[in-house]
């Protein structure tokens, strides 16, 4: 899943390509995942985790199909956060490193078929919830000062486009600041993480400010 800068941000309350302010995104989210989600991630993998690269994307819902590819299916776990600031935790990951990971979270191997399927979705589904749920909302309520609380974990296999525009349209706002920070590990090297946020640009800019 390749992620890239995003368009110009068309408001004033927002925050457009190029800001500084952006930046400031970028560092809570590399905060919060080395501060605490590396050690979860560490912990449950019994692998060293390390951040390969954060990116950042503005989205509206008009143009989610522009920006992510929508043939390109990937497994998510997605979390609302609410409270002082909405916003969408997401742990995003390829199909076959999904069940690469599902393999190490239940330490037996994980073979093709509807079972393999439920035993993957389920592993995964676990394994984000204490993430996102625990480790980064925490992480991110202690750097920031918002009192931020999660909903049920919802999961798709499904484009991230899909999912994408799912969790958009069942919000009021209409423009977005997309977070992706990539992890990857020294012993399975060939697994691929992704930890995302999906804010709306005023939040975002509430979150910037707060810093």
């Amino acid at each position: 899943m390749s992620i890239t800068a995003g368009g110009d941000v068309d408001n004033t309350n927002g925050l457009q390509r190029g800001d500084s302010r952006l930046d400031i995104i970028s560092n809570i989210l590399r905060l919060t995942i080395l501060e605490r989600c590396i050690n979860a991630i560490d912990t449950m993998l019994n692998d060293k985790s390390s951040v390969d690269s954060i990116s950042i994307e503005y989205i509206t819902l008009d143009d989610i199909y522009e920006k992510f590819d929508p043939e390109h299916v990937v497994f998510a776990v997605y979390i609302k956060g609410i409270g002082e600031i909405m916003l969408t935790l997401l742990l995003v990951i390829e199909v076959e490193n999904g069940k690469k990971l599902a393999s190490i979270l239940i330490s037996n191997a994980i073979d093709d078929g509807v079972e393999a399927d439920e035993l993957t979705t389920s592993a995964i589904a676990e394994f984000g919830n204490i993430l996102l749920a625990g480790a980064f909302t925490n992480a991110l309520t202690h750097f920031t000062g918002f009192n931020i609380n999660c909903t049920a974990p919802g999961y798709a296999k499904d484009s991230l486009a899909s999912i994408l525009e799912y969790i958009v349209a069942d919000s009021d706002s209409t423009e977005f600041i997309y977070a992706d920070c990539k992890l990857s590990f020294m012993i399975n090297k060939d697994l691929v993480l992704h930890i995302s946020v999906l804010i709306p640009t005023r939040d975002a800019k509430r979150l910037v400010d707060a810093m």
